[in-house]
C-alpha cells in the first residue's frame, strides 16, 4: 500500500492516536470521533471517554427512547442533521450514533439510548437519523453491533440465541440502518455472541455486514472492546479505539507466527485510510436551519397514556407542579451519551406569568399546602438509574417518590403524573392519577413541550415504542435477564416485547390524543395497504397508524409483527387516505438451512392504533415455502475462560476480568481488586463497567505499553515488586 512506508507503520495505524482520534499517516489525515446520540458530547484534549470529564456545551436533544415515540422518520433525520452541524462546527468528523440495539428487557440500564423493542421501527428511525447526520457533512457510526442488550458484565457476557432470533430480531435494525442509511462506520459490541466476541466475529463482520448487506465503511471497536487484536483483524475489524500501546506489538507477533497475514493487515489499513480521506472531503456543514428542533422534537415525544378528561388544563383551573426537579427536569440518561446541555429544562420558568399557576415545590409542607389549594396537582416522577454501565435495580419507581405521591393524592383534588424515564416501568401508581404523561428523556426542550401539552397548546401525538407490562414477569425475557454474569440465554426467541408479553398495561404503539380518530375502507394489494383516517374530534391532531402482519402457521412465528407505519396530521373533521407500502421485510422469515424465505399461505394484514387496538383487518395470499424452522435456542453460554494455578487461584492474563482476581496470588493485587469492587458496588457508569473490565481494557485505558501491561499482570500473579518496577520504568 503506497500510503505506508513499512509494515510497522501499518500495524501502528490500526489503533487510535488518543481517546478520540485516528492516527495521521503521510497524506492521510486524522479522523475525530465524538459521542452522541442525544447531542454532541465533545470532550477536550483531556477527555476520559466514560463521561466523568466535562464536555463542551451542546444542545441536548431527546434520547432515542423518547425520539422513537414520534414514529417520525423526517424528525429523526432533522435531529441527526442538527447534531451533526454542531459536531462539524467543533471539528468532529464522525458521530458515534445512532444506537439501534433492541430494548429486550426494561432493566437494561442503557435502554434509554435505544429506539425500541421492535427491530423494524428501530431500523427505520436509525436509517433516517444516519441520513440526517451524513447530510450535514459528518459520518455516522451505528452501534452496538450486535445483541448488546444488558450492561452488567457487558464486556465479557455471552448473548446466546438461535439463528432465526438473531436475524429477525437483533440484526434487523442494523440491516435496515446499513442498507438504507449507508453509515460511514459500524461500531462492534463489547459482548460475545454465541461464544465469539463481536469484534472478532468474522461471520458477523465479513460475512453478514460486508458480504450480505454490502457495507463498505469501516468497523470500529467499542472503546476498550478489543480482546485479541489478531483475531479481530482476521475477522475484518478495522480500527481499534482508543489508542492502545500494546496493540502493534501484538499484531507483529501474530504476523511472525503466521496467525494473520500482511494481506489481512492491508485490508484493514486500506479501509481506514479510505475512510479518513472520505471524511476529509465531507468536512462542510451544508445545513444550518436547525433552530428550535430540540423543542419541536420534544413536543412530538410527549405521550399521553391516561386521561379521564382532566387534560388539557382549561382557563381558570388552578394548578401546581410538585416533586422532582421543576427548575431542572430530568432530560437525559448517564454515561458516554451525557450532554453538557446548553440550558436547563425549567418548568417553573415556563409557567411563570400564567395566572392559574400556583407554584412549584419539590416536597415537604409547601408541596402539601399547594396540593390542597390546587384544582390539579402535577406530580413529577422519574427513574434514577437510566445509565450506561449498570442495569436498573428494579422495575418500580423508587419508594420515596411513591410515598410522596401517596401524600399528595391524599391532599389533592386531582393528580396528573408526569413520568421521566428511558424504559418501561411499573405504572401501578396511575391508580392515583387522573392523567399520566410520559415525557421520557426529552432533552432540553422538555419543559416547553410539557407546558404546551398540559395547557392544550399542542395535541400530544407520541406513541409507545415499547410495551409497558403490568409486571416484569409478563415479559418472557425476564426469565433469564441478568441471571448469569457471563451468559445471557435468549430462550424467549422471537417473543420479544409485544410479540411475547403476557399482559400489557400500555401496549406497544399506544398513545392518547385530545381528539379521536376513525379508520375505514382498508384495501390491500401486492404493493401495500390503503385506508382512510378521519379526525372525528374538535382539535387538530396527528395519528400514527401501524401495519402489522401475522404469518401462516408454517412460519412458526408468534403473534404478529410490525411491518410499517404512517403519521398523518388532520384538522378537526378532516378525512384523508393513508398508504403503507409492503417492502422486502414484510413477508420474509429466516430458516437456518434456507436463509430468507417467504412461507406460502395466507397472511393477516392488520391496521391499528396500537398492537392491541386493531381497527381494520384483511388477508393476502403469498406463494412460497411450506414451512421454516421454529426459533429454538438449544445452545448454552460458553464458560468464560479463567486460568488457574495449581492451588486453584486465578492467574491474571489480559483476558481476565478484574472481578475474578479477588482471590489471586498477589496480596497487592487482592487489595487493588478490593478497592475496584468497592467502587463498583456504588454503581454508575464507571463502577458498573469496572467490575468486569478485562485487564486488556484496563491497561489500554491506562495507556500502558507492553512491559507495563506485563507489570500489571505481575501484581496480580504474586510478583508485586517486579510488577511495580515494570509499570514505573518498563519500556
Amino acid at each position: 500500500m503506497n500510503n505506508f512506508k513499512s509494515i510497522d507503520e501499518k500495524t501502528e495505524y490500526l489503533t487510535g492516536a488518543d481517546t478520540w482520534r485516528t492516527k495521521a499517516c503521510g497524506k492521510i489525515p486524522p479522523v475525530a470521533f465524538s459521542d452522541g446520540p442525544a447531542g454532541l458530547r465533545k470532550q477536550d484534549e483531556k477527555g476520559d471517554h466514560l463521561g466523568i470529564g466535562k464536555s463542551l456545551p451542546a444542545t441536548c436533544y431527546p434520547a432515542h427512547s423518547a425520539l422513537a415515540r414520534s414514529w417520525n422518520e423526517d424528525l429523526c433525520r432533522e435531529v441527526g442533521g442538527a447534531i451533526a452541524c454542531e459536531a462539524a462546527a467543533k471539528g468532529v468528523d464522525v458521530l458515534l450514533a445512532p444506537a439501534v440495539n433492541i430494548k429486550r428487557n426494561p432493566l437494561c440500564g442503557r435502554n434509554f439510548e435505544y429506539f425500541s423493542e421492535d427491530g423494524y421501527l428501530s431500523g427505520k428511525l436509525g436509517a433516517a437519523y444516519i441520513k440526517g447526520v451524513q447530510s450535514a457533512g459528518v459520518g455516522a457510526c451505528v452501534k452496538h453491533f450486535a445483541a448488546n442488550n444488558r450492561e452488567r458484565a457487558r464486556m465479557v457476557a455471552d448473548s446466546v440465541m438461535d439463528e432465526r432470533t438473531l436475524r429477525e430480531v437483533y440484526l434487523l435494525p442494523f440491516e435496515i440502518a446499513v442498507k438504507e442509511g449507508r453509515p460511514a462506520a459500524v461500531m462492534t459490541a463489547y459482548n460475545r455472541l454465541n461464544g465469539v466476541y463481536c469484534n472478532e466475529n468474522a461471520r458477523l463482520i465479513s460475512g453478514i455486514l460486508r458480504g450480505e448487506w454490502g457495507f463498505d465503511g469501516i468497523t470500529v471497536s467499542d472503546w476498550g472492546g478489543t480482546h485479541d487484536r489478531a483475531s479481530a483483524i482476521k475477522a475484518g475489524a478495522d480500527l481499534e479505539m482508543p489508542a492502545c500501546a500494546i496493540s502493534a506489538p501484538e499484531i507483529r507477533r501474530a504476523l511472525e507466527n503466521g496467525v494473520i497475514s500482511e494481506a489481512d493487515v492491508d485490508a484493514c489499513a486500506r479501509r481506514i485510510s479510505d475512510f479518513a480521506i472520505a471524511a476529509e472531503k465531507r468536512r462542510s456543514c451544508a445545513a444550518t436551519a436547525f433552530e428550535n428542533i430540540s423543542e419541536r422534537a420534544a413536543e412530538e415525544c410527549i405521550t399521553l397514556i391516561k386521561n379521564d378528561g382532566v387534560l388539557p388544563l382549561g382557563r381558570g383551573i388552578k394548578f401546581a407542579v410538585l416533586g422532582g426537579r421543576c427548575r431542572a427536569l430530568k432530560i437525559q440518561g448517564g454515561g458516554s451519551s451525557q450532554v453538557n446541555a446548553t440550558k436547563n429544562a425549567d418548568i417553573y420558568a415556563e409557567f411563570c406569568g400564567d395566572d392559574d399557576f400556583l407554584g412549584c415545590a419539590e416536597g415537604g409542607l409547601k408541596a402539601l399546602k399547594l396540593a390542597k389549594k390546587a384544582d390539579v396537582s402535577i406530580v413529577l416522577l422519574s427513574v434514577a438509574d437510566d445509565t450506561e454501565g449498570a442495569d436498573r435495580s428494579g422495575f418500580s419507581i423508587d419508594k420515596k417518590q411513591l410515598e410522596f405521591l401517596d401524600k399528595i393524592y391524599a391532599a389533592a383534588k386531582r393528580v396528573v403524573c408526569v413520568l421521566f424515564c428511558g424504559s418501561a416501568v411499573d405504572t401501578s401508581f396511575d391508580e392515583k392519577a387522573s392523567a399520566v404523561i410520559l415525557a421520557g428523556l426529552a432533552g432540553e426542550g422538555a419543559a416547553r413541550a410539557l407546558k404546551r401539552a398540559l395547557k392544550g397548546e399542542l395535541n400530544p401525538s407520541g406513541k409507545l415504542a415499547e410495551t409497558f407490562p403490568y409486571k416484569l414477569s409478563d415479559l418472557p425475557s425476564s426469565e433469564n435477564f441478568g441471571k448469569d454474569v457471563y451468559g445471557e440465554i435468549y430462550s424467549e426467541g422471537l417473543k420479544t416485547g409485544y410479540r411475547g408479553c403476557k399482559n400489557a398495561k400500555y401496549a406497544f404503539g399506544f398513545g392518547l390524543s385530545y381528539t379521536t380518530f376513525e379508520y375505514s375502507d382498508l384495501r390491500v394489494d401486492g404493493k401495500g395497504a390503503r385506508f382512510f383516517i378521519c379526525n372525528t374530534g374538535n382539535m387538530r391532531g396527528d395519528e400514527i397508524a401501524q401495519l402489522y402482519i401475522s404469518l401462516p402457521d408454517g412460519a412458526s412465528s408468534p403473534h404478529m409483527r410490525l411491518a410499517g407505519f404512517v403519521k398523518t396530521s388532520l384538522a378537526a373533521g378532516e378525512r384523508r387516505e393513508a398508504f403503507i407500502p409492503f417492502d422486502e421485510y414484510t413477508f420474509r422469515s429466516y430458516d437456518e438451512g434456507k436463509g430468507w424465505v417467504t412461507v406460502g399461505g395466507e397472511y393477516g394484514v392488520f391496521i391499528g392504533a396500537s398492537s392491541e387496538d386493531i381497527r381494520l383487518t384483511a388477508k393476502i395470499a403469498k406463494e412460497g415455502e411450506e414451512r421454516v424452522e421454529p426459533a429454538i435456542c438449544r445452545a448454552q453460554a460458553a464458560p468464560y475462560p479463567v486460568a488457574k494455578d495449581k492451588k486453584g487461584r486465578p492467574v491474571a492474563t489480559l483476558s481476565t476480568p478484574l472481578a475474578e482476581l479477588a482471590h489471586c496470588r498477589g496480596l497487592l493485587g487482592r487489595i487493588l481488586v478490593k478497592i475496584i469492587l468497592s467502587k463498583a458496588k456504588k454503581g454508575g457508569a464507571v463502577g458498573g463497567t469496572m467490575e468486569y473490565l478485562p485487564i486488556r481494557a484496563a491497561v489500554q485505558f491506562a495507556r500502558f505499553n507492553t512491559a507495563q501491561a506485563q507489570g500489571f499482570l505481575d501484581i496480580f500473579n504474586g510478583r508485586g515488586i517486579r510488577g511495580i518496577f515494570r509499570i514505573l520504568f518498563g519500556k
